[in-house]
């Protein structure tokens, strides 16, 4: 018989006692069927023979005092080293990116920290359209704005002879000031528009004026070095994401090398590093939403505690204090709820139908003790408390923003500038929906995957956009078909039965889709408003592809799970393949953003060139050049660490003779 690589880290200990009587499937999501997730098996290669669906646990007396001591301690999951060593990898890129891309080139940064700096000196929270700039903000961020750098950094102008910043020489580091030195909280009076930022809810900017006032001595600090340490804000908020990409995996029934691979999948969008590099209010939706995930990836597999859904509550409630994408967020826990209903009610069908079967053993039925199923036992009753838990606990945290906005001002987004601003976008014709629509789907995957400059010039390459999204494509479309087709089926629930089946099937169908549900959600949202300005302008506003970030995390478990079908019994090498297509997109993204801003005109990259790169980075950095140097260096030394765990376990492994490898 064919050996099958073991994926699990660990495996779980089975406690004593009766079903339902302090199991780990009795407090966790349920998992009678992880391996068909983890390591199907490949083409050519049998599969293992069906077992029967263990008891789904159900409420039962307590156990003895003697029984239960006699239970061993459950072992404390610990994340993996290779699993920090990527989070450690991620956060070091992070840094780099914040070196790479000089104060000011986030997007709409001038306008985020604006919003910090008036909190810190009591502006409040104005209505739309009377938040003008901070002179102090302005003396520095309109060179990048409206003023000397805007051509090059805004219009592509390096393509038409305007120079680099490698060929500009910044001020001085000991000459840079502070905010309040270049003009303090004073607003402009030029005329120009107001920040429209003032649309948005103000959690992070108060968290960021909190941050500064805790600094000792930084309001005197040079304006460049306070904006790092905004950016460090958002560098530490997105931290995270390579582990909830891994808890996500894990609670979903991925194990091992998948739920590694999951980790990775963040490295691999360069965009998505550029923006969590740069101070914005992005960071903290990404975050919110993929906690959030982490939480409904257990619910779709039937978590339906009460516990559960107050930290549902608690992350979209968080969620709801960043930005409006977060309205689509109830619809995504409905949809898990619902799932996890359909899962629950597959599970507690087979039990029953198991405890009846000739042969089977006391105590295996729903009620643990061996006796006949009493009527209506299998039904599981719809968890509309804990979705209202989820969801009203989110709108109690953070709807009450958007009601005061609908309060004063008649809408739950109020135009920011209150007034129409000028469209800089380039007209779109002839005017029809399919010259917006080919517009809008081309340029929301360009700018998903590279979205590297304001908006282009520098681009990611063409051949690695279509690349990458073809393949993850066909891997999130290869995992929705393969948990269609692969319909839990058992001894003890026969093909095509009506009670467990089709319940089964469409739980089954429909988990992957509800972690992409806020991408998509997200990706509707952005469309729909795109073709209702397209529809006043004729041109192709707010198509950005970092408004898709906020679902990164269920993309990642979605991917992997397709990935790991596709590589059936070699699904170790998940990790290696992540990190090395990690490597390439941000090889080559690095490649067109310092070819761009970090070389002079008609100079073309080779790898001579590189000091000469890092020497222009650093005169431009808040700090000297042995700081950039190390971040740097440490972050390729991460990357080779990296690698080299993914690939020892993956080598290490030898398939035994006889087996077949297609």
């Amino acid at each position: 018989m064919t050996e099958k690589p073991d994926l699990r880290e660990d495996q779980p200990r089975r406690s004593g006692g009766p079903a339902g009587a302090g199991t780990e499937e009795a407090t966790t999501a349920f998992r009678e069927e992880p391996a068909d997730l983890e390591a199907p098996p490949g083409p050519d290669v049998p599969a293992a023979p069906a077992t029967p669906v263990p008891a789904i646990p159900v409420p039962a007396p307590p156990a003895e005092p003697a029984a239960s001591a006699a239970r061993p301690p459950r072992r404390p999951r610990r994340v993996p080293v290779i699993v920090l060593l990527i989070t450690a990898l991620h956060v070091a890129l992070l840094v780099t990116y914040s070196f790479v891309y000089t104060t000011w080139t986030g997007y709409d940064e001038a306008q985020h920290v604006d919003m910090v700096y008036g909190l810190q000196h009591g502006a409040g929270w104005p209505a739309p359209g009377e938040k003008m700039i901070a002179t102090g903000v302005a003396a520095t961020s309109d060179d990048f704005d409206r003023g000397r750098f805007q051509d090059m950094f805004q219009s592509g102008g390096k393509r038409r002879g305007s120079p680099s910043f490698a060929e500009i020489a910044p001020t001085p580091r000991d000459a840079r000031q502070s905010f309040d030195e270049l003009g303090g909280p004073t607003p402009v009076d030029d005329g120009r528009l107001s920040n429209q930022m003032i649309q948005h809810p103000p959690l992070v900017y108060a968290i960021g004026a909190g941050l500064l006032e805790a600094l000792p001595g930084s309001e005197n600090w040079a304006y460049d070095q306070q904006v790092l340490v905004l950016r460090l804000l958002n560098i530490l908020i997105v931290a995270p994401l390579p582990l909830l990409a891994w808890a996500a995996a894990r609670r979903f029934g991925l194990r091992g090398p998948l739920a590694t691979a999951a980790a990775a999948l963040p490295l691999a969008i360069p965009g998505f590093t550029r923006v969590g590099a740069t101070f914005n209010n992005d960071g903290i939706l990404i975050l919110a939403t993929g906690a959030l995930t982490v939480v409904l990836a257990g619910v779709v597999r039937g978590d339906l505690r009460k516990r559960t859904a107050l930290w549902a509550g608690v992350w979209f409630g968080v969620a709801m204090l960043s930005k409006a994408f977060a309205f689509a967020l109830p619809f995504t826990i409905a949809a898990a709820y619902l799932v996890g209903w359909l899962h629950t009610r597959r599970a507690r069908a087979s039990a029953a139908t198991a405890s009846t079967e000739p042969g089977a053993e006391p105590g295996t039925g729903a009620a643990g003790s061996g006796a006949e199923p009493a009527r209506g036992e299998g039904r599981v009753r719809l968890p509309l408390l804990p979705a209202a838990i989820a969801v009203g606990l989110g709108l109690v945290i953070g709807g009450w923003w958007w009601i005061r906005n609908y309060l004063l001002y008649d809408a739950l987004q109020p135009n920011g500038w209150a007034t129409n601003p000028p469209r800089r976008e380039a007209l779109l014709l002839p005017d029809s929906f399919f010259t917006w629509f080919w517009y809008f789907v081309r340029t929301m995957i360009s700018r998903f995957w590279g979205g590297l400059g304001m908006f282009e010039p520098p681009q990611l390459s063409p051949v690695a956009i279509v690349t990458a999204t073809v393949v993850t494509t066909v891997l999130c479309a290869l995992a929705v078909i393969t948990a269609a087709r692969r319909a839990p089926t058992s001894a003890a629930t026969p093909t095509g039965s009506g009670a467990a089946a089709g319940p089964g099937r469409l739980a089954r169908l429909s988990a992957p889709l509800v972690l992409l549900a806020p991408l998509a959600f997200a990706y509707l949202m952005v469309g729909q408003r795109s073709w209702a300005e397209y529809e006043r302008y004729t041109r192709g506003i707010a198509v950005q592809g970092r408004y898709l970030y906020l679902g990164i995390v269920g993309l990642a478990v979605v991917v992997v799970a397709g990935l790991g079908r596709l590589l059936g019994a070699r699904a170790r090498w998940a990790p290696v393949i992540m990190l090395v297509g990690g490597l390439v997109m941000q090889a080559l993204a690095l490649l067109a953003v310092c070819s761009y801003y970090w070389l002079p005109r008609q100079v073309s990259f080779t790898p001579a060139r590189i000091p000469d790169v890092v020497s222009a980075i650093s005169r431009w950095a808040p700090f000297p050049v042995g700081v950039t140097i190390t971040v740097v260096a440490g972050t390729a030394l991460l990357w080779i660490i990296a690698l080299a765990l993914a690939l020892i376990p993956a080598l290490r492994h030898r398939t035994p003779a006889g087996t077949p490898t297609g």
